[in-house]
């Protein structure tokens, strides 16, 4: 079952969950400000994911440490989220909150719309040994 990001706003016992972020849209756009002082973390990266073919996934790994903070900020994009055989599905588009994913969670992204973006602050650099699979090995 897939759950629209308004919907839940917690799983794994709050180690996933939604985060409020204040969209501005008008007649001339969306802006979305991110107030580092407000998140709960200290970005140490920021990367952005665009021009996915529709229907293409990212992601098939999860962090042996840190946080994330995904935001989609135009398309539509389906999260799924695995931990200890536990999973979610959380469809996030360009008016819904922000995703919060601590370590230990597997995640995947299929980006449903050719035109989507996701936007990723992470609470760490890059480090490719802090990455797993669903089966405990690094992707």
């Amino acid at each position: 079952m897939t759950i629209p990001a308004s919907a839940a706003t917690r799983w794994f016992g709050g180690a996933a969950r939604l985060l409020a972020v204040q969209r501005h849209n008008d007649s001339r756009g969306s802006l979305l400000p991110l107030d580092f002082a407000q998140l709960p973390f200290r970005p140490e990266r920021v990367f952005t994911v665009s021009a996915v073919p529709a229907g293409t996934r990212r992601g098939g790994h999860g962090h042996l440490r840190g946080q994330q903070l995904l935001a989609c900020l135009s398309g539509k994009i389906l999260v799924t989220l695995q931990r200890d055989g536990e999973r979610v599905d959380i469809t996030l588009d360009g008016a819904s909150p922000a995703l919060l994913v601590s370590a230990g969670i597997w995640g995947e992204q299929t980006y449903i719309d050719a035109q989507s973006v996701l936007l990723v602050l992470a609470s760490d650099p890059y480090d490719a040994d802090s990455y797993f699979s669903l089966d405990g090995a690094a992707p």
